[in-house]
């Protein structure tokens, strides 16, 4: 009988100890981990920010925290949306664009099409260059282009 009791009183010590164990992890990991929409900010946020871009007067691009982008163009006095879509930074000089909206009379196929494009940013972040490569339209040629931005403030 008292090896029982022995027997019973290490199992409840080990149980209390699986407990303990099992509730110290669970709060470590609440407070150590992020949320993918707080690890994401913190990839995208050097992109965040409305951009002109410094070889097409007039033309803006705005990356927003939530991961979404739309391009600019000002047209007889007008800004308006190109394309839109979401974008993502895979690594130190690459990023991904899924381009879900392109105005019907875009020269390039930029609807429906995900992109890897190459940027570099300069030391303070302020300025930007990216470049990469899209599909014509319709069997078109394809689009090597390469753009310089600067952050602006404001959209003008």
């Amino acid at each position: 009988m008292l090896v029982l009791a022995f027997i019973l009183t290490k199992i409840n010590m080990l149980k209390k100890f699986i407990q303990y164990t099992a509730f110290l992890f669970a709060v470590i990991s609440i407070v150590c981990c992020k949320t993918p929409q707080q690890a994401n900010l913190r990839e995208i946020k050097p992109f965040v920010g409305i951009w002109n871009v410094v070889n097409h007067p007039g033309s803006s691009i705005v990356f927003k925290s939530d991961g979404s982008f739309y391009n600019l163009s000002k047209e007889n006095g007008t800004k308006i949306v190109t394309h839109s879509g979401s974008y993502k930074i895979l690594s130190n000089n690459t990023y991904v664009l899924d381009i879900t909206y392109a105005r019907a009379d875009a020269l390039y196929q930029l609807a429906g099409k995900q992109y890897v494009n190459y940027f570099t940013l300069s030391e303070k972040n302020q300025k930007l260059k990216m470049s990469g490569v899209v599909d014509g339209k319709l069997g078109g040629s394809k689009l090597e282009w390469v753009d310089e931005l600067v952050k602006v403030n404001t959209l003008d």
